[in-house]
């Protein structure tokens, strides 16, 4: 087999080799750089558990409670022999509900003890006033990935039916057949309705388009039937003064579903879904049944084994502790130093290419460059955790499912009293054994865990050309989040602001249009890309394709290849074609031969380091190469 020329398809010339001899793990999707890091880090903390376990190790500070609920979710005996019992005590006060109004006065107390209920109320800082939290309301998750999944009616069909059965079987096998006779189609009925008024994830990726703030007496104008004052001094302690909405065109035809003459079909979709979020921690069969939706859907051929799965239930609601361990133990202070002085690097040459970049007015340059100077940077992993999670404590008298049910109610009530003060910026969003890495456009702030910050990413063994190419263009990418579709719209304190001159924003608008359409139809694996919902993050990839470019070019001993050719090993996966059709339906990411292709052939240093010329299928005209930052 002729090989590939990187002057046709970079991203197989430099994966070929990998992608034909990689072997997509049996319960999982997909393959690749970050799912292998994945792998090798839970194998390591796994090998670490049951030396703990075996007696061999002494427990690490701080995983005392982990390594106790481990011993619960690895009792599989256990937890069968009394599921059935459990699922009822726990479907109780969902089953006792006689009425709408029944349900209106208990809603509260449902959400306090960790329900999912029809209201989907969260505390999240004023997008406007980034200093105070503030109560949002979402609409509900769908039983379908996204509202356009329910447009193909053949497709609709085959996974609500494949939903149907698996959850009949559920029902069948928890001895609930009986009363849960209905359950089903009143789900299937309420979900209908959700999907036909909810907002489709491409209207959602737009965040500041989501944000409705209202009085709590214009809030419930738009949900008359809903006591949601009374529901929500429930869980706040007092009503609040003002309401935040996400989903604003679902809001303003709620009313049509929150009333008392849907009450039958709302009761069932409770049901429904909150036994299937009680399943996971149940026997080991009922476990495997309860995923078998979510592997049709995704192209996965089986189940994660019930050890992983044990390990992965356990480490889920201690992933902050396990985290830090795993950061103090594996990430030396030495890497951090580097990698700190590479996010300052890529910092100034960002202030430096503010200078250079001719479309943007003075104005405009001064204030994005304040932005820039007040990014905050988080590297590693926290220094303390959350007092909350500090304070956990594993009842081990007591069954896996009560000890879930407490943390739950515990973390609600944790979440709900951050209602009104000031959001602590000190904490994490990711566990820092998360093989990833984000932009906060509420804190303005980049954090990068330690999981990531290791090959092909980042390694000190590595050339600062691979490194740049890796992390390098990780970072830089975090840093464009600051200035993409989103981020530009957030100033330095994280607050929606229009801090452009009006000629500015409309010629960025026009860039970013471009990027749209770069992408915007793509074929992965049969699915098309969608440019609107990805172009954030395909901006994003440009801009840090290009800061960590001008980095490494302005290191003394630049490899252009290299670069290149790390960034490219960076997206390298093999997945399961259904897995990709999901992707591009949910995912504000392009598929990875995309972010890698379609972003590198924008560079003129590409071009020259790999020789391409007009008539390759890396080719692109310089004068339709997108620059933005």
């Amino acid at each position: 087999m002729a090989k590939t020329r990187f002057q046709d398809d970079f991203y197989q010339a430099v994966n070929g080799e990998w992608i034909e001899q990689a072997t997509i793990p049996a319960d999982r999707p997909v393959t690749g750089g970050f799912y292998d890091l994945v792998e090798g880090i839970e194998k390591e903390e796994r090998r670490v558990l049951a030396a703990i376990e075996k007696g061999e190790q002494q427990v690490p500070e701080g995983l005392g409670e982990f390594v106790k609920l481990h011993r619960l979710t690895k009792d599989w005996q256990g937890r069968e022999a009394i599921e059935t019992a459990e699922v009822k005590k726990f479907l109780q006060p969902l089953l006792s509900l006689t009425s709408w109004a029944d349900y209106q006065e208990k809603e509260g107390l449902l959400i306090q003890k960790g329900y999912t209920t029809l209201l989907a109320p969260t505390i999240s800082p004023d997008s406007k006033n980034t200093s105070r939290n503030e109560l949002w309301l979402a609409s509900p998750d769908l039983i379908l990935p996204d509202t356009t999944s329910y447009q193909d009616k053949d497709q609709k069909e085959a996974l609500l039916q494949t939903w149907t059965t698996m959850v009949e079987s559920l029902l069948q096998r928890l001895d609930l057949t009986e009363e849960g006779a209905k359950w089903v189609d009143q789900a299937i009925a309420l979900d209908a309705l959700l999907a036909d008024r909810e907002s489709s994830s491409e209207e959602l990726s737009d965040s500041w388009k989501n944000y409705h703030p209202m009085t709590l007496a214009e809030a419930s104008e738009k949900l008359p039937e809903v006591k949601l004052g009374e529901t929500l001094a429930t869980i706040l302690g007092q009503q609040p003064e003002k309401v935040i909405i996400y989903d604003g065109p679902f809001f303003d035809r709620a009313f049509e579903l929150y009333a008392e003459k849907n009450f039958d079909k709302i009761k069932g979709w409770l049901l429904v879904q909150n036994l299937l979020e009680v399943t996971a921690f149940l026997g080991n069969d009922t476990r495997v049944l309860a995923g078998s939706y979510g592997r049709a859907l995704s192209g996965t051929k089986e189940a994660i084994s019930p050890e992983k799965s044990a390990f992965r239930q356990a480490r889920a609601f201690f992933s902050q502790a396990v985290g830090k361990w795993y950061g103090e133990t594996y990430f030396g202070p030495k890497a951090k130093a580097d990698v700190e002085q590479m996010v300052q690097e890529l910092i100034q040459v960002y202030e430096g290419r503010f200078d250079q970049i001719d479309w943007l007015s003075e104005e405009t340059r001064a204030k994005a460059k304040v932005k820039l100077a007040a990014l905050g940077v988080k590297v590693g992993y926290p220094e303390k955790l959350p007092d909350y999670l500090a304070k956990r404590r594993v009842d081990e008298k007591a069954s896996l499912v009560e000890n879930v049910q407490r943390f739950s109610e515990e973390a609600v009530k944790e979440h709900f009293s951050k209602w009104g003060e000031k959001p602590d910026k000190s904490r994490w969003g990711m566990s820092a054994d998360t093989v990833n890495a984000y932009y906060s456009p509420d804190f303005n702030h980049i954090v990068f865990p330690a999981a990531i910050l290791q090959a092909p990413f980042y390694d000190l063994k590595q050339t600062a050309s691979q490194n740049f190419g890796g992390i390098g263009t990780v970072i830089a990418h975090e840093i464009t989040h600051a200035f993409d579709t989103n981020g530009a719209r957030y100033d330095e304190q994280g607050n929606l602001k229009e801090w452009w001159t009006k000629e500015d924003f409309e010629r960025f608008e026009e860039k970013t249009k471009a990027v749209v359409e770069a992408f915007d139809g793509l074929d992965s694996a049969g699915a098309k890309v969608n440019g609107h919902l990805t172009v954030s993050e395909n901006v994003a990839d440009l801009g840090g394709v290009s800061a960590a470019l001008a980095a490494t070019k302005a290191s003394g001993d630049a490899n252009l290849k290299a670069f290149f050719e790390n960034f490219a090993t960076l997206w390298r996966q093999k997945a399961e074609p259904k897995y990709l059709a999901l992707l591009a339906t949910i995912d504000v990411h392009a598929p990875a031969k995309l972010r890698t292709n379609v972003t590198v052939k924008n560079f003129d240093d590409f071009a020259k380091s790999f020789a391409v010329k007009e008539g390759d299928g890396m080719y692109l005209a310089p004068e339709k190469r997108i620059q933005i930052w």
